[in-house]
Protein backbone atom coordinates (compact mmCIF):
# COMPACT_ATOMS: atom_id res chain seq x y z
CA UNK A 1 0.00 0.00 0.00
CA UNK A 2 1.43 3.22 -1.16
CA UNK A 3 1.35 5.54 1.97
CA UNK A 4 0.54 9.50 1.31
CA UNK A 5 2.59 12.00 0.57
CA UNK A 6 1.53 15.82 1.48
CA UNK A 7 4.09 18.23 -0.60
CA UNK A 8 3.28 22.20 -0.77
CA UNK A 9 5.24 24.65 -2.60
CA UNK A 10 6.29 27.92 -1.20
CA UNK A 11 8.02 30.60 -2.64
CA UNK A 12 10.59 33.10 -1.67
CA UNK A 13 13.37 35.67 -3.93
CA UNK A 14 16.56 34.54 -4.04
CA UNK A 15 19.21 37.07 -4.05
CA UNK A 16 19.57 36.32 -7.73
CA UNK A 17 16.24 37.89 -8.55
CA UNK A 18 14.61 34.36 -9.36
CA UNK A 19 12.57 33.06 -7.26
CA UNK A 20 13.38 29.64 -5.63
CA UNK A 21 11.02 27.22 -4.49
CA UNK A 22 11.12 25.39 -0.65
CA UNK A 23 9.45 22.18 -1.01
CA UNK A 24 7.98 20.61 2.59
CA UNK A 25 6.96 16.94 2.47
CA UNK A 26 5.05 15.11 4.95
CA UNK A 27 5.01 11.66 4.82
CA UNK A 28 3.32 8.89 7.49
CA UNK A 29 5.55 6.61 8.30
CA UNK A 30 3.79 4.34 10.58
CA UNK A 31 0.23 4.77 12.75
CA UNK A 32 -2.00 5.86 9.92
CA UNK A 33 -1.73 4.52 6.44
CA UNK A 34 0.61 1.76 8.12
CA UNK A 35 -2.36 -0.90 7.69
CA UNK A 36 -2.68 -0.47 11.42
CA UNK A 37 -6.98 -0.06 11.81
CA UNK A 38 -6.72 1.99 15.03
CA UNK A 39 -5.79 5.19 13.13
CA UNK A 40 -6.52 8.58 14.19
CA UNK A 41 -7.87 11.12 11.34
CA UNK A 42 -6.20 14.00 10.65
CA UNK A 43 -8.44 17.18 10.95
CA UNK A 44 -5.27 19.54 9.60
CA UNK A 45 -2.09 18.82 8.80
CA UNK A 46 0.60 22.00 9.46
CA UNK A 47 3.26 21.96 6.79
CA UNK A 48 6.54 23.26 9.13
CA UNK A 49 8.11 26.31 7.84
CA UNK A 50 11.30 26.12 5.91
CA UNK A 51 13.68 27.84 7.76
CA UNK A 52 15.61 30.72 6.96
CA UNK A 53 19.07 29.79 8.21
CA UNK A 54 18.70 26.10 6.25
CA UNK A 55 17.74 27.87 3.20
CA UNK A 56 20.42 30.45 3.28
CA UNK A 57 22.82 27.83 3.44
CA UNK A 58 20.87 25.90 1.32
CA UNK A 59 20.52 22.80 3.40
CA UNK A 60 18.12 19.60 2.77
CA UNK A 61 17.09 17.50 5.31
CA UNK A 62 14.74 14.92 7.11
CA UNK A 63 13.17 14.98 10.38
CA UNK A 64 11.15 11.53 11.84
CA UNK A 65 8.96 12.80 14.80
CA UNK A 66 6.37 10.51 16.43
CA UNK A 67 3.86 11.68 18.72
CA UNK A 68 0.68 10.67 20.66
CA UNK A 69 -3.05 11.89 19.78
CA UNK A 70 -5.32 13.09 23.11
CA UNK A 71 -9.06 12.18 22.72
CA UNK A 72 -10.15 15.58 21.74
CA UNK A 73 -7.25 15.48 18.47
CA UNK A 74 -4.35 17.48 19.45
CA UNK A 75 -0.66 15.64 19.35
CA UNK A 76 1.54 15.66 22.64
CA UNK A 77 4.57 13.65 23.59
CA UNK A 78 5.87 15.17 20.37
CA UNK A 79 9.58 14.08 20.02
CA UNK A 80 12.30 13.73 16.92
CA UNK A 81 13.40 10.26 16.47
CA UNK A 82 16.03 11.13 13.86
CA UNK A 83 17.00 14.87 12.25
CA UNK A 84 19.43 15.36 9.61
CA UNK A 85 20.00 18.96 10.73
CA UNK A 86 19.02 20.75 14.04
CA UNK A 87 17.29 23.52 12.18
CA UNK A 88 14.16 21.83 10.89
CA UNK A 89 13.68 20.21 14.50
CA UNK A 90 12.02 23.21 15.65
CA UNK A 91 9.49 24.14 12.83
CA UNK A 92 8.34 20.14 12.84
CA UNK A 93 7.59 20.15 16.50
CA UNK A 94 5.81 23.36 16.41
CA UNK A 95 4.33 22.24 12.84
CA UNK A 96 2.55 18.96 14.37
CA UNK A 97 1.80 20.89 17.55
CA UNK A 98 -0.61 22.69 15.82
CA UNK A 99 -2.05 19.81 13.42
CA UNK A 100 -5.18 18.39 14.95
CA UNK A 101 -7.12 15.00 14.47
CA UNK A 102 -10.42 14.08 14.44
CA UNK A 103 -11.76 13.56 18.07
CA UNK A 104 -12.76 10.42 19.45
CA UNK A 105 -16.32 10.15 21.50
CA UNK A 106 -15.90 9.41 25.15
CA UNK A 107 -18.27 6.40 24.73
CA UNK A 108 -15.52 4.46 22.34
CA UNK A 109 -13.15 2.68 23.49
CA UNK A 110 -9.53 3.35 21.63
CA UNK A 111 -6.09 2.44 22.55
CA UNK A 112 -2.89 4.94 22.84
CA UNK A 113 -1.52 4.43 19.49
CA UNK A 114 2.03 5.92 18.78
CA UNK A 115 1.93 8.53 14.81
CA UNK A 116 5.20 9.00 13.57
CA UNK A 117 5.34 11.18 10.26
CA UNK A 118 8.64 12.27 7.83
CA UNK A 119 9.38 15.78 7.26
CA UNK A 120 11.25 16.29 4.43
CA UNK A 121 12.90 19.41 3.22
CA UNK A 122 13.58 20.32 -0.01
CA UNK A 123 15.07 23.12 -1.78
CA UNK A 124 13.90 22.96 -5.56
CA UNK A 125 14.46 25.95 -8.14
CA UNK A 126 11.40 27.11 -10.35
CA UNK A 127 11.52 28.06 -13.76
CA UNK A 128 10.69 31.41 -14.83
CA UNK A 129 8.31 31.65 -16.84
CA UNK A 130 9.27 32.04 -20.33
CA UNK A 131 5.75 33.54 -21.08
CA UNK A 132 6.16 36.39 -19.12
CA UNK A 133 8.82 39.50 -19.82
Amino acid sequence: MNKPALTVLLLLVGGSGLAQGKVATIDTIDGPGSGDDRTRDPVQTVIPEYPRQAWLEQLEGDVQVCFYVTRGGRPYNIAVRHSDHKFFERPVREAVKISWFKAIPRSENVPQIKTCRMFQFRLEPLEPDATKG
